[in-house]
């Protein structure tokens, strides 16, 4: 389960936790805070619906504002609950939202973080490799789209070069792409899930690192924020 994913399903049902879900949230700080907001906001609700009515308050009320039908106040009153709890959960969705595509500068997260790692190699490596003109197996990378639930557009990309690069624990599948937005680089890493996802700004590039449903991770890296929100949107 990725983080839209669980995003989704806790603003939804709130007080539904499955086994998927307890494990994402053991793995992703970001959404464990998010469960633990709605949890405090369910508890709210339920504590104010609990809260004991003193004796003679409808009458006081009706006789302060002067209203003479109880049950229209009852139902304005009603009504302004619920336009507060719905006032609520659409700033915690929103917030949940802009988690998604805040930019955040490499310095918060740190050399070792996979996306700024990332960027750090295409702009000090990235460069030689594509003079050398060194060209990988193109059915490892397919293979590594299928597992990560990707697949590059048959129009409009231009595979320039494909070989193996160095990420946080491990190694990922490295393809230097042509594309109508721009040069992008796209790192392949099925065998690791990064969570939770990242925009990240660092010297003159943007990277995004994100989980996919499938277990897996992948990094696009480019010098446009634009840029990979359109690829990216494209490999979906």
């Amino acid at each position: 389960m990725n983080c839209f994913e669980f995003r989704r399903r806790i603003l939804a049902n709130p007080r539904e936790k499955t086994r998927e879900q307890e494990q994402h949230v053991s793995e992703c700080a970001a959404c464990a805070n998010l469960a633990k907001e709605m949890e405090n906001f369910e508890a709210r609700i339920h504590d104010a619906v609990l809260v004991p009515v003193p004796e003679a308050l409808a009458e006081r009320v009706l006789l302060r504002h002067k209203i003479r039908s109880p049950g229209r106040l009852g139902v304005w009153a009603i009504a302004a609950s619920l336009m507060v709890a719905l006032a609520v959960v659409i700033q915690l969705y929103r917030g949940a939202a802009d988690d998604e595509n805040r930019v955040v500068a490499a310095a918060v997260l740190g050399d070792n973080h996979p996306a700024v790692a990332a960027i750090s190699y295409v702009l000090d490596h990235e460069p030689q490799l594509l003079k050398e003109g060194r060209s990988g197996d193109p059915a490892v990378m397919r293979s590594a789209l299928t597992r990560l639930g990707l697949a590059l557009p048959a129009n409009g990309i231009t595979v320039r070069y494909l070989g193996k690069c160095p990420v946080v624990g491990g190694t990922g599948e490295h393809v230097v792409l042509q594309t109508p937005f721009g040069h992008v680089t796209l790192i392949l890493v099925p065998d690791q899930m990064f969570a939770p996802r990242v925009v990240v700004a660092d010297r003159t590039m943007t990277a995004v690192a994100s989980p996919t449903r499938t277990g897996g991770s992948y990094i696009l890296v480019s010098d446009s924020l634009t840029s990979v929100r359109q690829i990216e949107k494209m490999l979906m």
